[in-house]
């Protein structure tokens, strides 16, 4: 008994040492909030006791106790470095999609730092082998213990009131406190009944003001929510002016343009996505802020189900896996009639390791066909994937740089010209639907707006860090209103496309 005191003491000195190493910063335990403590100190005893009861070892269990404690901050570590935010509590959730999709998720962690990991996992296993089993009666004493400790770890979790906000949270509580906290809390049935409750209860729940009259001609609509997207002259004069021509022609014409404010930076495209059908803040969504799709189970109301009850074709495009991020099961729950994802299309439609936005318009612009076939306007909602990271791994040729921007050549500068390459196919893209549009007698609305800046994380620690900010714009093509600028957040972009279907010149 001595010996499994010992070595929990041990774990948990350790794994506030690990604490302290989580970036961009902890607080130090002396600093932490006395029920922060306890939690930290009943998760170190839930893991350790778990490996007792499954293992029997005891050396074995305080090692890798340890071990999982520097791994978990490790890994959040990185998300930092990449994305600007720590490890939460439903990044868990996309452990099946790390697996299933790893181009995805391990490039961002580095090489070197796997073979490390291999390493510990051959110690991890040599101690396995050489240490003693205990017998069954201490496994069994364990998993009481367990149990027990996971009891009392609820109430705490309760008492720890998150601000929902990853790095000021961590920074008051300390890592693992803030993280056990968001998934004792995140887990609760509260979570997804709140959810619920806020989209019965949110913009698109009940008919606008903005319904149209029966004689109104009703304009397709178009969203597309591009990949990465945001105006990357942001970053400097060095970047040429005229990558994004059809863009600038775009808001020239636009009856609303500006800035839109998203809760995202280099991934975590869903939490724009659901925002924009859900017209609802992050602070609406409560714990299901970080993984909203994980907690749509049921039928909701949303800026698609708007369109469909005002009699329209609704369709979602996106050109990847349907399973990812679990939209095969929420679209339908967001009321899109037809999902077309990555099966419609071909390996001659890829655009680098990804199919290429130009294709996608293709897609929008069958949709289209197909709905003015049937005498019904269309709501098509396309996502695109052709500018989806990781950047480092595409190739860029020799002097292929200088057709985007003059920063230099080589490195991570290469990184910038993989990315500004795909900008220009973007670009592209709005060019090509709105010369389709603009050709057709049926008037057409297109939103398009950028999902979260991308994922370059050493090219910004040279050039500046830019804000969670990307770019939109609402066009209509029969409307004769002139621009106006109105910056917003990504929660109001569906009312404002509705408002503009609706009636434009209120914009």
């Amino acid at each position: 008994m001595v010996l499994v005191l010992l070595g929990y003491l041990l774990a948990l000195l350790l794994s506030f040492v690990s604490d302290t190493r989580a970036r961009p910063g902890s607080a130090l335990p002396w600093r932490q909030p006395v029920v922060g403590l306890l939690l930290h100190a009943l998760a170190t005893a839930q893991i350790y006791a778990l490996l007792l009861a499954a293992t029997g070892r005891i050396g074995f269990s305080v090692v890798l106790s340890i071990a999982m404690a520097a791994l978990v901050v490790f890994v959040s570590n990185a998300k930092v470095d990449a994305l600007q935010e720590p490890l939460v509590f439903s990044d868990l959730f996309l452990s099946r999609q790390l697996i299933r999709y790893p181009r995805l998720y391990f490039p961002f962690v580095g090489g070197s730092s796997w073979w490390r990991t291999v390493l510990v996992v051959l110690i991890l296993c040599l101690g396995f082998a050489l240490d003693h089993a205990q017998p069954a009666r201490f496994r069994l004493d364990a998993l009481l213990a367990l149990l027990l400790v996971s009891l009392l770890m609820l109430p705490l979790a309760r008492c720890l009131r998150l601000q929902l906000e990853p790095i000021p949270d961590q920074l008051r509580l300390g890592f693992f406190a803030s993280f056990y906290a968001g998934l004792l809390n995140g887990l609760r049935p509260a979570t997804a009944q709140q959810l619920q409750h806020a989209l019965q209860h949110g913009p698109f729940a009940s008919p606008p003001s903005a319904d149209m009259a029966d004689d109104t001609v009703r304009p397709d609509v178009i969203l597309i929510q591009s990949e990465s997207f945001f105006d990357a002259r942001r970053l400097g004069p060095e970047v040429n002016s005229d990558l994004l021509r059809h863009f600038d022609r775009a808001r020239r014409e636009a009856i609303s343009y500006g800035d839109l404010s998203v809760p995202a930076f280099g991934a975590n495209t869903m939490r724009t996505e659901f925002a924009v059908l859900s017209g609802l803040a992050t602070t609406a969504q409560g714990y299901a802020c970080y993984y909203p799709y994980a907690f749509v189970r049921h039928p909701v109301p949303s800026l698609a189900g708007w369109y469909l009850d005002q009699g329209y074709r609704t369709c979602f495009v996106h050109p990847y896996h349907a399973d990812f991020f679990g939209r095969d099961r929420v679209m339908s729950c967001l009321k899109f009639q037809q999902f077309i994802d990555i099966k419609a299309f071909s390996a001659e439609d890829r655009q680098g390791p990804y199919v290429g936005d130009r294709a996608v318009t293709a897609r929008i612009m069958a949709q289209l066909e197909q709905a003015e076939s049937a005498g019904k306007p269309a709501f098509v909602m396309a996502v695109t994937m052709e500018n989806h990271g990781p950047l480092h791994l595409e190739q860029v040729s020799p002097n292929e740089s200088s057709r985007y921007h003059a920063f230099g050549e080589g490195g991570r500068l290469n990184d910038l010209a993989a990315y500004l390459r795909h900008l220009a196919n973007a670009d592209a893209m709005i060019g090509d639907l709105l010369e389709y549009l603009q050709r057709r007698s049926r008037p057409s609305v297109v939103c398009f707006y950028g999902d979260h800046v991308p994922a370059l994380p050493d090219l910004f620690a040279r050039l500046g860090k830019p804000q969670s900010v990307t770019d939109y714009f609402i066009w209509h093509s029969k409307a004769a209103a002139g621009p106006h600028r109105r910056n917003l957040n990504a929660c109001e972009l569906g009312a404002a496309l509705v408002q503009a279907s609706a009636s434009p010149s209120s914009l």
